[in-house]
C-alpha cells in the first residue's frame, strides 16, 4: 500500500528519484562543485566576474558528462551582487534538466522568511535541492522541505575544524521521543528523519568526521547524504562509501542510495596545479578538468 506521504507523487516526480536515474547513467555519485574565487583562477582567465563566468562555463562543459549533480556555492555569486545572481542564473541555464541543480545556501530562517527563500531558490533560480539550516527547528524548516519535488539537506555534522564547536555539545535524553543522551548532531539526524511529507530531506555530513558520519547512518538509515570534505580538505573515500549510501527507503531505493559526495577544489584546481608543476607547458583547461572529473567519477563509482 503506498504511503500517505508519498501519495500523489509519480515516481520520478521526485527528487531522489531523478538523482538516483542520474546516479545510474554517470554510474557514480560525484557531485561537482562550484565555488570560484577571481584570484584563484588559472592563468588566461581575468580576475573578475567575467572570467568567473567563463570558468564556470567551462567547468560545466568539461565535467557534465561525469557529474551526478551540480552544486554551486551561492555566496560565491552573491559577493559580486546582482550581477552574481544574474551569472549563476546564466550557468543554471546551461545544466540539462535530468542532472539535479543543489545551490549551497544554508538557508533557514523563520517560517515567513523561510517561504521566501523557497520561492527564490526554487522558484526562480530553480533549484532541485538547496542546503539548509535547522537550528531555528521543524517549523522553520517546513517551507523548504514541504514541496514533494524538491529537497533539502540539513547541516548535521559538517566537515570544517570546528564543527565540533556546537555539533558536538551533549544533550539530554527525551523521554517523550525515547532519544537518548547524544551529541547534537546526532538529534538532528533523528528529529529530521520525521520531518517534511517523506522523501523531501537528507543530511549534510562531512567526510572528515568517519566516525560520527557512521553513527549517523546508524541513527538515520533512510536519509540521503551530501558528503563534503574529500580531497583539499582531507576526508577519506573508502569510509564515505561504506557508510554514506542509505539502506532503507526511501532514499535506499534508489541508485547510489542517494548519496553524492562534492568535489570542489579538486576538479576546479585541477588546472592551476597543472600550470604550476616546472617545465610543464600550460595545460588545456577545458582537458585538464575533464581528467579531474573523470578520475574523480571513477574514485566514487556507483557502490554495488
Amino acid at each position: 500500500m503506498e504511503s500517505p506521504k508519498s501519495a500523489n507523487l509519480s515516481a520520478m516526480s521526485t527528487y531522489l528519484a531523478r538523482l538516483g536515474a542520474r546516479t545510474r547513467s554517470v554510474g557514480s555519485v560525484l557531485c561537482v562543485g562550484m565555488d570560484p574565487t577571481p584570484e584563484a583562477l588559472p592563468a588566461g582567465f581575468s580576475h573578475d566576474l567575467a572570467g568567473v563566468e567563463r570558468f564556470c562555463e567551462l567547468l560545466l562543459e568539461a565535467t557534465l558528462p561525469y557529474a551526478a549533480a551540480v552544486k554551486p556555492n551561492l555566496a560565491f555569486f552573491e559577493a559580486f551582487g546582482s550581477a552574481g545572481i544574474a551569472t549563476l542564473e546564466r550557468l543554471r541555464a546551461l545544466i540539462p534538466t535530468d542532472v539535479p541543480f543543489v545551490v549551497d545556501a544554508k538557508r533557514g530562517d523563520i517560517g515567513s522568511t523561510a517561504a521566501r527563500q523557497a520561492v527564490a531558490l526554487f522558484d526562480f533560480l530553480g533549484c532541485d535541492a538547496v542546503t539548509v539550516n535547522p537550528y531555528l527547528g521543524s517549523e522553520a524548516v517546513e517551507p523548504l522541505i514541504a514541496r514533494g519535488d524538491r529537497f533539502a539537506y540539513l547541516l548535521c555534522r559538517t566537515s570544517n575544524p570546528g564543527a565540533g564547536e556546537l555539533q558536538s555539545l551533549w544533550v539530554a535524553g527525551d523521554p517523550d521521543s525515547g532519544a537518548p543522551a547524544e551529541p547534537l548532531y546526532a538529534r538532528v539526524a533523528r528529529r529530521a528523519r520525521n520531518w517534511g511529507p517523506g522523501g523531501t530531506v537528507g543530511l549534510v555530513v562531512g567526510a572528515t568526521a568517519s566516525r560520527e558520519l557512521a553513527e549517523i547512518r546508524a541513527i538515520a538509515p533512510e536519509l540521503a547524504l551530501l558528503v563534503p570534505g574529500v580531497g583539499a580538505q582531507g576526508g577519506e573515500i573508502e569510509p564515505v562509501l561504506r557508510h554514506g549510501p542509505a539502506s532503507a527507503p526511501p532514499a535506499g531505493e534508489w541508485p547510489g542510495g542517494g548519496l553524492l559526495v562534492s568535489i570542489s577544489r579538486g576538479i576546479s584546481g585541477a588546472v592551476s596545479d597543472a600550470g604550476s608543476t616546472p617545465g610543464v607547458h600550460a595545460p588545456d583547461a577545458g582537458a585538464t578538468l575533464a581528467a579531474a572529473a573523470s578520475d574523480w567519477s571513477v574514485r566514487l563509482r556507483l557502490p554495488s
